[in-house]
C-alpha cells in the first residue's frame, strides 16, 4: 500500500511538472509568438506544448497549424519536417531532404568524361578535372545536393539511365517515413477550403502573371490552377502519390528536379508555377487549354476523344476538369469558387497578415534555361557554342525561356531558334 501511494504521488508530481513546463496562459503564448521571428519557428520550437498553445492561437494561425499537419497523428519528427520543408528555399529543401536527389546520387558514374567537361567549361574551369577527383571535392565543399550547381549533370545522368522506378519507389518510402503522408491520401473538403485561404497570395500571384502571358482572365486562369489543385490533392500538402508525385500539384521527378529551376514539390507557389510554365508553352506553339491540360496529367487530349479511350486515368481526369471549368463558367468571386468545390470559405485578408513564409520567386526564375540558336542578322553579340553530339553554333549564350521568346517577336522565329539546354555542351 505504502508503494502505491508513493507511485502515485510520484506520478501526480511528474505531472505537475510536466504541465508546468506548459502553461495554459493565452497570454503567455501570445508573447512568445510575438518574439518568434516566425510563425513556424514558433511551432517547430514548442512541439511538446502543442495542445496548450493551440488555444492561443489566432484563428489564421489555427488554419495555418491544421493545413500544414492535415491529416495529423504525427511523429515530433514527421512534426518538425513539415515545418521545415514548408520553410525551406528550394536549395535548402534539397540539402536537407537529400533522398529526393537520390537519382543523381545513384547514377552519377554514368556521367562520361565528355559530359563532364562540358559541365566543367560552362562554369568556367580553366582545366577538366578527373570525375573521381571532381566528386570527392564536391563533397568536400558540400555541393553533392546542391541540385542548382548540379543541374547539367542530373539532367545528362537521366538522360544517360532514364527511368528508374525503383529509386521512385524509394523516395516515396522515404516521403511518407520524414512527413507522415500516406500514399494515395489526398485532402477533404475542408482541408481544401483551409488550403485555398491560406495560399490565396501565391493563387493570386500566379493567375495574375499567368494570364497575362496566355491572353486569358485573371479569374480563368484561377479557376484552372484551383481545380487542378482540386483534382490532383484536395489541398493536402503532404500528399504522396504510389508512382512517386509529391505535394499539392503531385510534380514528379520530371517536373521539380527536371523542368526548369529544381524546387521544393510541397511549396505550393513554386508548383503552382511549373505548371503555368507548362502552359504558356503550350499557348506560345499554338496549343490549347484543354491539350495543355492532358498534357500535364501524361495523357493525349486526341486519344481521350476516341470513345474507346473514355474510361482511362487520364481521360477521366480531363473530363473532370472539363466538368468544374463548365459548372464554374458564371462563378467569378473567389469566395463563391471555393464555397462551391468545399461547401465554405475562408479567405480572408486576415490571413495575409500571417509571419509565414513566402516564396519570393515569380514564374520566370522556374522557366527553363535554354540556348538561343541565331539563325541570321541581329544586333546583339552572338557567339559561338558547341553541340553535345558535335557540331557549332551561333547563339546569344544560356538564358530563360522567356528571354528568347521576346528575341524570337522581335526578330522573329525564323532568325532566332531555340536548342534544350541537354543538347549543348557549352
Amino acid at each position: 500500500m505504502k508503494f502505491k501511494i508513493t507511485l502515485l504521488v510520484s506520478i501526480l508530481l511528474l505531472g505537475s511538472q510536466i504541465f508546468a513546463k506548459c502553461p495554459i496562459s493565452k497570454e503567455y503564448w501570445r508573447k512568445k509568438i510575438e518574439k518568434s521571428p516566425t510563425i513556424e519557428q514558433f511551432f517547430i520550437d514548442n512541439y511538446s506544448c502543442k495542445r496548450q498553445f493551440y488555444s492561443a492561437l489566432s484563428s489564421p494561425e489555427k488554419l495555418y497549424f491544421d493545413t500544414i499537419l492535415y491529416p495529423f497523428n504525427l511523429t515530433k519528427r514527421q512534426y518538425i519536417n513539415r515545418w521545415l520543408a514548408t520553410t525551406s528555399s528550394d536549395i535548402l529543401f534539397f540539402k536537407r531532404f537529400k533522398f529526393f536527389n537520390n537519382y543523381f546520387n545513384t547514377h552519377k558514374n554514368t556521367i562520361s568524361t565528355y559530359q563532364l567537361h562540358c559541365f566543367q567549361k560552362q562554369l568556367g574551369f580553366e582545366e577538366p578535372i578527373e570525375k573521381e577527383i571532381f566528386f570527392k571535392e564536391l563533397e568536400k565543399r558540400g555541393l553533392s545536393n546542391d541540385v542548382y550547381y548540379l543541374y547539367p549533370l542530373i539532367r545528362w545522368s537521366y538522360e544517360n539511365v532514364g527511368i528508374d522506378m525503383d529509386l521512385s519507389k524509394k523516395r516515396v518510402e522515404l516521403a511518407e517515413k520524414y512527413f507522415g503522408g500516406k500514399r494515395t491520401i489526398i485532402g477533404d473538403k475542408e482541408q481544401f477550403a483551409r488550403y485555398l485561404a491560406l495560399f490565396d497570395r501565391e493563387y493570386e500571384s500566379v493567375s495574375r502573371e499567368l494570364s497575362q502571358k496566355i491572353e486569358l482572365s485573371k479569374i480563368k486562369t484561377y479557376k484552372i490552377l484551383v481545380i487542378l489543385t482540386f483534382l490532383e490533392s484536395r489541398g493536402n500538402l503532404f500528399a504522396i502519390s504510389k508512382t512517386g508525385a509529391f505535394g499539392p500539384l503531385q510534380l514528379t521527378m520530371h517536373y521539380y528536379m527536371l523542368y526548369g529551376t529544381p524546387n521544393n514539390p510541397f511549396n505550393p507557389k513554386s508548383s503552382l508555377i511549373k505548371l503555368a510554365n507548362k502552359f504558356v508553352y503550350y499557348h506560345r506553339i499554338g496549343k490549347s487549354i484543354d491539350e495543355s491540360v492532358i498534357a500535364y496529367k501524361s495523357g493525349s487530349l486526341l486519344k481521350c476523344q476516341d470513345e474507346g479511350s473514355f474510361n482511362e486515368v487520364d481521360c477521366r481526369y480531363y473530363r473532370d476538369f472539363k466538368n468544374y471549368m463548365y459548372r464554374l463558367k458564371n462563378i467569378n468571386n473567389k469566395n463563391e469558387i471555393s464555397k462551391f468545390l468545399t461547401g465554405k470559405s475562408y479567405i480572408s485578408k486576415d490571413i495575409n497578415s500571417l509571419k509565414r513564409y513566402i516564396n519570393p520567386h515569380n514564374m520566370k526564375y522556374y522557366e527553363p534555361f535554354q540556348y538561343a540558336i541565331v539563325r541570321g542578322d541581329i544586333k546583339e553579340k552572338t557567339k559561338e557554342g558547341i553541340l553535345f553530339r558535335g557540331g557549332f553554333f551561333r547563339t546569344l549564350g544560356k538564358m530563360k525561356r522567356s528571354d528568347i521568346y521576346r528575341l524570337q517577336d522581335i526578330y522573329g522565329i525564323g532568325t532566332i531558334g531555340v536548342l534544350s539546354d541537354k543538347k549543348v555542351c557549352y
